[in-house]
């Protein structure tokens, strides 16, 4: 029988999946949930040793003999002191031994309570990483706890082999209750490497979406490896700008799955296996996609530095290699049907880019997108802007960035200027006013090209804010402290004495009648202000979505019926259906 706390349970089958079988037991109290677990599993083999400075020795000698990864486990208080001496020698002898080690709750520490001293305070020459694992009380710790068991195990053998410390916070009032009889089935993750065997990996009759994350421009070799890779499976590589990837398979979607429908998801979108390369995409719509608790999808992350990063709740794979080496080793040998493809490519064409919305940075992006002139640069502040920009299509010469690696506001000015001084090609920002006043300072600097062009939405406040709640069924007061609204002026002031061409525009028509002067070669840089409204942003952005909305016919005929019997009937007939 096991325990009934979540995260001994995830612990106790987590090792049962990587097939870790010997333990190393020492008695003790805070323990017991793990102790009780082993013992009556006749999947593990246990030994009991009392002193813990002695476990730890003996672990590195089952280790040596049997060259099996090796568990111990012991109690709260002074027990992973004494494993110090042991994880030090297997530190430096390079010996994957798990120290699965016990504690009271995090509240307790430096609270002069009994048997509480902070036990994941280890010398970093003594293992490799530690991991603290909460008591499940939500679905963020239980994600929390299956993802760092997972981390603690792989990280055995990353980068070489060595301990590490897997800390199980313990619910004293929990202890004695041992009624369950059955651990989760939990998903396995595996990392490869070049030079281990791929041969039980298959992407045969699947369908397959390859997400390119913010990437740098692809070198020539590599899109040709990509498209290759693509030719032999079913495959659609999901791109934003930021992916400068210009490929064949390549669908910038950002517009489609921002107007899917749960179900539409599900009948028809959803892949069986994701394989991620390239960084953080800045993209929300993706991972709500991605990332709903009923979609099964096996996740791959293909990166050199084999980290375990589960973006998506799904991670199966890791790839621990040059993405170019992923391609050419799953390359495959016949062209295969594309399907999966076709349906992505014909739902993203019946988007509809060219309706009337109000003046706003979706305004701008629309009739600006394809004025942007070949072989520019062009960068994106965070959230409204490079959403904005997202739904409407670029020419594939454009190299595209953003600062979505820690995603802040500050930075984006000082970014794209630092690009523009060792290039002639146009240098582009379309930033927001908090944003950009935010690294305001930047415009001093003295190495400013004439080649630098700035789209300052002014809007008056942060107007993602109002977009993020405008859903919701409390409505906050945003205006003067969450988004900010009402600070002063515009830049005019501080850009022209920069020395740049300052320009602004109220309405739509004064923005189409200086849009050309802003896209075209002159004598300094240019700043274009335009000055909209936060309810517009709101707007532009609603208006878009619900003139593409995907939805299934039984979407639509759910749809349907509550328009045509009204939400007070509707309501009637769900509580006599319940």
């Amino acid at each position: 029988m096991y325990n009934i706390q979540e995260n001994v349970k995830i612990v106790v089958s987590t090792l049962k999946s990587y097939k870790i079988r010997h333990i190393v037991v020492s008695p003790g109290g805070t323990n017991i949930p793990i102790t009780q677990a082993v013992q009556e599993d006749p999947f593990f083999r246990c030994y009991s040793v009392v002193d813990e400075r002695s476990a730890m020795y003996f672990a590195i000698g089952l280790y040596l003999q049997t060259g099996d990864i090796v568990a111990t486990s012991c109690t709260s208080a002074q027990a992973t002191r004494n494993y110090l001496p042991g994880l030090t020698e297997a530190f430096y002898k390079h010996i994957p031994i798990l120290a699965i080690t016990t504690s009271k709750l995090e509240r307790y520490a430096y609270q002069e309570y009994m048997q509480a001293p902070d036990q994941t305070s280890l010398p970093r020459d003594a293992v490799k990483q530690s991991y603290d694992l909460p008591p499940v009380t939500d679905e963020n710790t239980r994600v929390q706890c299956l993802q760092d068991v997972k981390k603690a195990i792989l990280e055995l053998s990353h980068h070489g082999y060595g301990p590490v410390q897997l800390n199980v916070r313990i619910t004293d009032s929990l202890n004695k209750d041992f009624s369950d009889s059955v651990l989760p089935v939990l998903r396995q993750t595996k990392r490869y490497t070049l030079w281990d065997s791929w041969d039980d990996i298959s992407l045969k009759n699947k369908k397959i979406l390859l997400v390119i994350g913010e990437h740098i421009p692809f070198k020539e070799e590599e899109a040709m490896l990509v498209d290759a890779f693509c030719d032999r499976h079913n495959v659609v590589v999901y791109i934003n700008h930021l992916s400068n990837y210009h490929g064949k398979y390549a669908i910038n979607a950002n517009l489609l799955i921002s107007s899917l429908s749960a179900s539409a998801i599900e009948a028809n979108f959803s892949p069986d296996i994701v394989i991620s390369i390239g960084g953080q995409t800045g993209d929300y719509p993706l991972f709500g996609l991605l990332n709903r608790p009923l979609h099964h999808a096996e996740h791959w992350r293909v990166a050199e530095d084999g980290d375990y990063i589960d973006t998506y709740g799904k991670l199966t794979k890791i790839f621990e290699c040059p993405s170019c080496e992923f391609f050419k080793k799953m390359r495959g040998e016949n062209e295969a049907e594309h399907t999966f493809y076709d349906l992505w490519y014909a739902s993203n064409r019946e988007m509809k880019r060219n309706i009337n919305v109000p003046f706003s940075n979706i305004f701008a992006a629309q009739q600006l997108a394809s004025d942007i002139p070949n072989r520019s640069y062009m960068n994106f502040a965070i959230l409204n802007s490079l959403r904005a920009w997202s739904y409407f299509d670029i020419d594939s010469s454009i190299k595209c960035f953003s600062n979505v690696a820690a995603f802040g506001i500050d930075g984006c000015t000082s970014t794209l200027l630092g690009e523009s001084v060792n290039t002639d090609e146009l240098c582009f920002l379309v930033t927001g006013d908090l944003a950009f006043f935010y690294d305001m300072n930047a415009l001093g600097i003295r190495h400013i090209k004439n080649n630098v062009r700035i789209l300052l939405i002014n809007n008056g406040g942060g107007a993602e804010f109002k977009v993020m709640t405008r859903s919701w069924n409390y409505k906050p007061n945003t205006d003067p402290f969450i988004s900010a609204n009402g600070h002063n002026g515009s830049a005019q002031g501080w850009a022209e004495n920069c020395g740049f061409l300052y320009m602004k525009a109220t309405t739509k028509e004064e923005f189409l009648s200086q849009k050309g002067k802003f896209v075209a070669k002159s004598s300094s840089p240019i700043l274009y202000e335009l000055f909209t409204k936060a309810e517009d942003e709101v707007e532009a952005m609603e208006c878009l979505l619900s003139s593409n909305s995907v939805v299934t016919s039984g979407d639509k005929l759910k749809s349907l019926v509550k328009d045509m019997l009204g939400k007070t009937i509707t309501d009637t007939i769900k509580n006599i259906l319940r």
